[in-house]
């Protein structure tokens, strides 16, 4: 992510002058636009290097999420469109992520954007955050528990065993937390 700052010089501060976001939130905001869309066609390149198929390219006339599972999941059908449950699936977990409040990555992102740096640089530092366990491993965490639940006809033995106290849900809310900041109305819509 930060190596995307050597695409636009003219947003690096230290080759185009320390002042170059100074009360210029459009220039701020255009480096943000442009990451934000290549975001997903470099996490989406990752995953396919990674299992060893060929990339696709970003598609058109696809929503943002329709797009990014478009990348993730093509295997070279002309016509291939996403689910529809699972693009508002990930519209959904998208926006509860954005609506996450002040965090760990949050707070590092706005720890180096006070520094100065480049919008780039402030991103690498906050994805590292969210990469460390304490943080984005929550959701790891989440996804091994479903994994143990297995199918839906577990999940009445996993909620009596939870009230039992003989399990646990990883990952999410604990008490204490859901008292001080209880979820908002539309995140209680979804989840």
């Amino acid at each position: 992510v930060a190596a995307m700052s050597t695409f636009h010089p003219e947003a690096n501060p230290a080759l185009a002058g320390q002042d170059v976001y100074n009360n210029k939130a459009l220039h701020r905001n255009k480096q943000i636009h442009r990451m934000l869309g290549t975001m997903p066609t470099l996490a989406a390149y990752a995953y396919r290097h990674r299992i060893g198929r060929p990339y696709n390219n970003p598609a058109e006339n696809m929503s943002y999420c329709e797009n990014f599972l478009y990348m993730l999941d093509n295997l070279n059908q002309k016509d291939y469109k996403p689910h529809p449950k699972l693009v508002k699936a990930l519209d959904v977990l998208f926006i509860l992520h954005a609506d996450h409040e002040f965090n760990c990555s949050t707070s590092a992102m706005r720890h180096l954007a006070s520094s100065g740096v480049d919008v780039y640089s402030c991103v690498s530092g906050s994805v590292g955050a969210l990469y460390g366990p304490k943080h984005g491993g929550a959701n790891e965490a989440v996804l091994r528990m479903l994994e143990s639940i297995g199918s839906k006809e577990n999940i009445p033995k996993f909620v009596a065993d939870v009230k039992a106290k003989k399990s646990q849900t990883d990952g999410l809310r604990p008490p204490g937390l859901q008292e001080l900041r209880p979820p908002r109305p539309h995140r209680q819509r979804y989840c």
